[in-house]
């Protein structure tokens, strides 16, 4: 048992051991990008605005042309005549996105609405280096968890080129800025839009049905909704104020379980001491006792004879 126990305890030092060192390498190999993201999220912009910009009440351009995930040219005003939830993110977005993706498909399964009649849904890559393909693979993804009675066909995976990404994310107020050749910086943010193109409502957070019911509401009647603003998250949520990282967390994972680990082994043998101690003073308590019964069964067996 005593060999079981160093084995155990060797075992969790190099898992130990060996997470930590992958921590510090994964932070060295990562600082870089980092540095950048907490640079623009600290920047915010050279002209000062905020990375979401609101603009209820405004217009997005109908006339706008974007590829669909089949690779057909189609305008915005094609799908937009009715009620629309509109997305901005990057199908291939290390971050929030696929978080968006779901949350969204989630909340599209309880709304009170009915996809098709009285909806449709849009979610625009603001990467133009996507193309339909990579709109494809993403909408087959997500329609695994959307129910069965959902019209594929009313959720629609946008791709297109640089001023007409740029014409349409200005329009809603969504900024959003390149890292590197495969990743931006950006926030998370729902746009619902009423069938003439006015941007009737923001929603944030992680989009939940209730929320997304108000909103199509509101856009239905196209009555304009002053959003409760929300935690706005982002891709790279580097916040110097708060943010701790992953790396820490795994870094604390492994030390809470090395310390559990080590305080068991300690309580078990702990445990076992004690019991061999009883069970030896039991032992010789009871020596004197079984010595005078013997002389007892000695003379009884005297006095026969």
């Amino acid at each position: 048992m005593a060999g079981l126990a160093k084995f155990l305890i060797l075992l969790v030092m190099c898992l130990g051991t060996a997470g930590l060192a992958c921590t510090c390498r994964a932070a060295n190999d990562s600082a870089g990008l980092l540095e950048q993201s907490k640079q623009l999220l600290a920047d915010r912009s050279n002209d000062g605005e905020d990375w979401i910009a609101e603009k209820t009440g405004q217009y997005l351009p109908l006339d706008l042309t974007f590829v669909n995930e089949q690779g057909e040219a189609v305008r915005l005003g094609e799908i937009i005549d009715r009620p629309t939830l509109f997305l901005p993110i990057y199908f291939y977005c290390p971050d929030i996105c696929s978080k968006n993706l779901a949350n969204l498909a989630i909340a599209l399964n309880n709304l009170s609405f009915q996809p098709g009649r009285d909806f449709r849904v849009i979610a625009l890559s603001f990467n133009e280096k996507e193309d339909f393909q990579d709109a494809a693979q993403a909408k087959r993804n997500y329609l695994k968890i959307l129910d069965e009675g959902f019209p594929a066909g009313e959720w629609f995976f946008l791709t297109g080129g640089k001023d007409a990404i740029k014409a349409a994310t200005d329009a809603v107020g969504f900024r959003f800025k390149r890292v590197d050749d495969e990743t931006f910086i950006h926030p998370a943010a729902l746009m619902a839009i009423a069938k003439d193109g006015k941007i009737i409502r923001y929603v944030y957070g992680s989009f939940l049905a209730g929320d997304i019911d108000l909103a199509l509401s509101s856009a239905q009647s196209g009555t304009v909704v002053r959003s409760v603003r929300r935690l706005l998250d982002f891709c790279f949520n580097y916040d110097p104020k708060t943010n701790r990282s992953v790396f820490e967390t795994i870094k604390i994972g492994i030390l809470v379980l090395f310390g559990v680990t080590l305080a068991s082994l300690w309580l078990y043998y702990r445990g076992r001491g004690r019991r061999g101690s009883d069970g030896s003073k039991g032992s010789k308590g009871s020596e004197p006792e079984n010595r005078a019964t013997g002389r007892e069964n000695s003379i009884i067996q005297d006095k026969q004879s």
